[in-house]
């Protein structure tokens, strides 16, 4: 036998299984007081057999355990596989590691973590000496439910009044520097974080010349960034270690997987940026089944298989590019002998429509004369018409406008009943056109709805009686050659469809109101019916005239306009 080591639990020896006929390491624990008691026992089956439950690669496997005599004590003892290699611990105090190495070997801590976590068991004790790394680059995790039964056997012989102290508190949780009984696995997360400090930048994130001092800024103190003390690590680690040494297990990452996610990435990452060589050996990882092994394995080369077909393919786009140059040169040239043979043809097409087209104006000249000749003398007769037409309807027009000062009834003499402008009783406005207000009459908003309908309908008149007279205009200037075959002759006809549309629109509105006026309310004090009745008939019969004179002026001139059947 050899001893290995020796820490505050008890020593690591070094033996054989002779019924296995295998090395195997043999644990002490004799940090216990009176361990020969039962309840002491039975916790330490129940923890060992727990963590003996799950195998992983990097968890050192549980084989057995026991009890025996040593210096007349009984004391416990646990057997595991024996781990060549050296722990985490040594290796760092001869040197800090290059960040993609740390990172590696936190990876496979977090898978064992996963694994654990996974079983219900929280380790409690997560620091560098509690982590193995082998020849091959493996990471092992030993000592998995050794700390809790430690724990809850000090406690249960209030030992830890007396100076005993669970866990190492450079790498122990605020959760377990307060001394809470029930944690979880969030602080095996925050132990994971004090360890890839210390491997980043070479010290743990808190220092102090007592472990009280130290526990005190567990609880209390915000480390230092790690990117402060290590130059040249990535954001994303820096970021991942704060918030792993977050104070609240909440705040901290959900659980060791997504730790491993963004670890991972990282590697792959950095696998990525590295122009030769095998990303495994530059970070180190296990070469065996490694998750992470496997993951940057296929990730190089994936990268360097891209970098070849990249560097295939683009020598056959550069020779496809060549080609097609050439082809698209041949074609070029082929295009430039096709087109001038098509100018050829085209020309000669041109001659032949010109001359045939030469003959059909002749054609339509000799028609053109013929209907000139029919159309003058319908468009002087029409002419006539049409002026006597326009100036009837612009005679109305004036008249209806000269109606509407005179319509205004007189005002009433001072002392009248009625009232007219302003009523000193009630303070109403009397009607905008003159109408006096008494005791019983029309309801003024219907009156005043129903004439200004009457006043639109008469300027709309007047607005249609000047587009009939500028078409009869523009008609009139018409190239007598083209006579009604002319543009302006089909669109004075479309204009003059609109309009008759118009008027026979406002024809029907008018009579269906006209229907209608003599149903306007009485109200308690409301205009003159006498008035109104006067009033409105003279703007319905003026607006009934004017719509009947431009009805009949329209029709001719689309009569007139018309072509020659």
């Amino acid at each position: 036998m050899e001893r290995l080591g020796a820490g505050g639990m008890g020593e690591v020896w070094s033996a054989q299984d002779e019924r296995m006929r295998r090395d195997v390491a043999v644990k002490l624990v004799d940090a216990l007081p009176r361990t020969s008691e039962a309840g002491t026992k039975a916790r330490f089956q129940r923890e060992v057999q727990s963590a003996g439950r799950f195998a992983h690669r990097n968890i050192v496997t549980v084989h057995d355990w026991g009890e025996v005599p040593v210096n007349g004590r009984q004391t416990l003892y646990l057997v595991m596989e024996l781990v060549p290699g050296t722990s985490l611990h040594h290796r760092l105090k001869t040197s800090v590691p290059a960040w993609p190495l740390t990172v590696g070997w936190a990876a496979q801590i977090t898978q064992a973590l996963h694994t654990a976590h996974g079983h219900g068991v929280v380790h409690r004790d997560i620091k560098p000496a509690n982590v193995l790394l082998t020849p091959e680059g493996t990471v092992k995790v030993l000592d998995f439910g050794i700390a809790k039964f430690v724990g809850d056997t000090l406690s249960s012989h209030d030992l830890t009044a007396t100076g005993a102290l669970l866990g190492s508190p450079p790498y122990m949780s605020p959760e377990q520097a307060e001394g809470v009984r029930e944690i979880d696995h969030r602080s095996d997360l925050y132990s994971l974080g004090c360890l890839l400090y210390h491997a980043v930048t070479g010290r743990p994130p808190f220092t102090g010349t007592s472990m009280l001092a130290v526990l005190r800024m567990q609880v209390q103190e915000t480390p230092v960034e790690p990117s402060a003390l290590a130059e040249g690590i990535p954001g994303a680690l820096n970021d991942l270690i704060m918030g792993l040494l977050a104070k609240r297990p909440e705040d901290r990452p959900a659980d060791a997987a997504a730790v491993h996610d963004v670890l991972t990435t990282l590697l792959i990452d950095h696998a990525a940026a590295l122009s030769g060589g095998d990303v495994l050996n530059v970070v180190h990882l296990g070469h065996e089944d490694s998750l992470a092994g496997r993951i940057l394995r296929k990730s190089w080369q994936v990268w360097r298989d891209t970098e070849e077909h990249g560097a295939a393919r683009r020598q056959a786009a550069d020779a496809h590019f060549e080609e097609t140059r050439a082809k698209a040169a041949r074609a070029a040239a082929d295009f430039e002998t096709n087109l001038a043979k098509r100018r050829e043809q085209t020309a000669r097409d041109l001659a032949a429509r010109e001359a045939k087209a030469m003959q059909r104006l002749a054609e339509v000249e000799h028609r053109c004369e013929e209907l000139r000749l029919e159309a003058v003398k319908l468009r002087n007769d029409a002419e006539r018409d049409a002026r006597r037409t326009v100036e009837a309807a612009r005679r109305q027009a004036e008249q209806i406008v000269a109606a509407d000062a005179k319509a205004a009834p007189p005002r009433a003499e001072a002392g009248h009943q009625r009232t007219v402008g302003m009523d000193r009783a009630t303070g109403d406005r009397s009607s905008p056109f003159g109408f006096e207000l008494v005791r019983r009459g029309y309801d003024r908003g219907q009156v005043d709805q129903y004439i200004t309908l009457l006043v639109s309908d008469r300027d709309a008149a007047l607005v249609l009686i000047d587009r009939l007279e500028r078409l009869t205009q523009e008609l009139q200037l018409a190239s007598p050659d083209v006579a009604q075959n002319d543009d302006r002759y089909a669109d004075a006809r479309h204009q003059v469809e609109d309009i008759i549309a118009e008027v026979n629109n406002r024809v029907e509105r008018a009579d269906r109101s006209r229907a209608d006026r003599f149903g306007f309310e009485l109200v308690r004090r409301g205009y003159d019916r006498e008035q109104v009745d006067e009033y409105l008939a003279k703007l319905v019969a003026d607006r009934d005239s004017a719509l009947a004179n431009i009805a009949r002026l329209a029709q001719r001139i689309k009569e007139w306009s018309a072509p020659p059947a």
